[in-house]
């Protein structure tokens, strides 16, 4: 599916950035206040009357939260559509790494933009009625806070537009938002711990904008070179199980469309290294039904669907189906990669520098990217995302049964 190679949990430390920045993280009781209706005073009452005011400011909290969330999910998932018709093109992809790390800079103070200074925010006089103005406040916070949200924000959505694909943007603005709402539910129900932790954490301010620039600054850097898959390698090494909360159900996933019989396209000629050292043509497997399989070690939905490719290969081998892997936007060296085959027992075919032939096949959005390809060299499905063995199979067999125009040796 989009998305699976984006590391989601840096755009949750973006949001927890953007709460404890300097211009939020004051007001935070005023917004928790004014939303519910109940005085700080009152709140932090220990009498049997706090019980009512903790209800009104979850319930409140909630619907500020969903409000502000609305906001931000539509801004990702817009970035992320319209970054995808221009992802290809490496002068969008640079100048946008070149804008999150003007953003880094503005937070650390290095540069001075005016626009982002400008505070849009508009107030009525009177405080939110019930749950549906504090939807429409925190909408109103979201899409008009720009002096401290405006540039880490901006930064979550420059990577999401790089990124390419809607969904891409939409998990990114998720879990942006989650990182902004939690601690701002937090407070509410704890407001005499937060002013507490506040007294103390006031004199960091500073730090947090200069931790946030550096943040903006590194991913500005990767974004610009295209090497935004190291994030992902370096993630995986200590969440290994960040990519399965992104991970699309099967039964919810879409299915792959076959290619009509009219509009087949042979597949691209590629000639590439196994991780043995050896040549490989795709030419060479004329006459087989090959899966072709772009993948890496730090996408997690790769590393699942992995075992069940294993197990097509032995099955299916010898009706002529190869399984072929293709290294895709993966910083391990040979030696790591060869030490996770051997781990696994992955023994198919496994191809190195596969970004250098993704243009031929219309260019690889996220991984896995599965290409389904007949006896006769013709591209027959393109599937995006984890699939289970039998979606697989339901692509392959019906090839596996058509007559071959030649035998092939694997």
């Amino acid at each position: 599916m989009e998305g699976t190679n984006i590391t989601i949990w840096v755009a949750f430390l973006a949001g927890l950035l953007s709460f404890l920045s300097p211009c939020v993280l004051p007001l935070v009781p005023g917004y928790v206040s004014l939303i519910s209706g109940v005085s700080i005073d009152h709140l932090k009452d220990g009498n049997d009357s706090r019980k009512n005011a903790r209800r009104a400011v979850i319930l409140n909290s909630i619907a500020f939260n969903i409000g502000l969330s609305m906001i931000f999910l539509s801004l990702g998932a817009l970035a992320g559509l319209l970054g995808k018709t221009v992802t290809a093109n490496p002068w969008f992809r640079i100048i946008g790494g070149i804008v999150i790390i003007g953003f880094g800079l503005q937070l650390m103070g290095l540069l001075k933009l005016s626009t982002l200074y400008k505070d849009t925010r508009f107030f009525s006089q009177q405080k939110p009625r019930g749950m549906l103005g504090s939807m429409t406040l925190g909408m109103a916070f979201a899409a008009g806070w720009t002096p401290c949200i405006g540039p880490i924000l901006g930064g979550i959505i420059g990577l999401a537009a790089t990124s390419g694909g809607w969904k891409t943007g939409l998990y990114l603005s998720c879990f942006y938002a989650a990182g902004l709402s939690v601690p701002f539910m937090l407070t509410g129900l704890g407001i005499n711990k937060f002013l507490g932790f506040y007294t103390k954490f006031r004199k960091h301010l500073h730090k947090v904008e200069v931790v946030s620039g550096v943040m903006l600054i590194s991913i500005g850097l990767l974004v610009a070179t295209d090497k935004v898959s190291v994030l992902n390698a370096w993630f995986s090494k200590f969440i290994p199980d960040a990519g399965a909360i992104i991970k699309v159900d099967e039964s919810s996933a879409p299915n792959a469309t076959p290619v009509e019989a009219g509009n087949l396209k042979p597949a691209p000629e590629i000639e590439l290294k196994k991780i043995s050292g050896e040549d490989f043509r795709l030419s060479d497997l004329r006459g087989r039904v090959v899966l072709l399989n772009f993948w890496a070690t730090w996408c997690i939905p790769c590393r699942e669907e992995i075992p069940e490719l294993i197990e097509m290969q032995h099955d299916l081998e010898a009706r002529g189906l190869s399984v072929v892997g293709v290294m895709w936007k993966d910083s391990s060296s040979i030696d790591e990669i060869k030490a996770y085959q051997k781990e696994i027992n992955l023994d198919y075919t496994i191809l190195l520098n596969g970004e250098s032939i993704a243009d031929k096949f219309g260019g690889i959005q996220s991984a896995p990217t599965t290409f389904i390809i007949d006896r006769e060299g013709r591209i027959r499905q393109q599937i995006l995302g984890q699939r289970q063995r039998a979606t697989f199979e339901a692509a392959i067999k019906p090839l596996l049964d058509e007559a071959s125009p030649a035998t092939a040796s694997k």
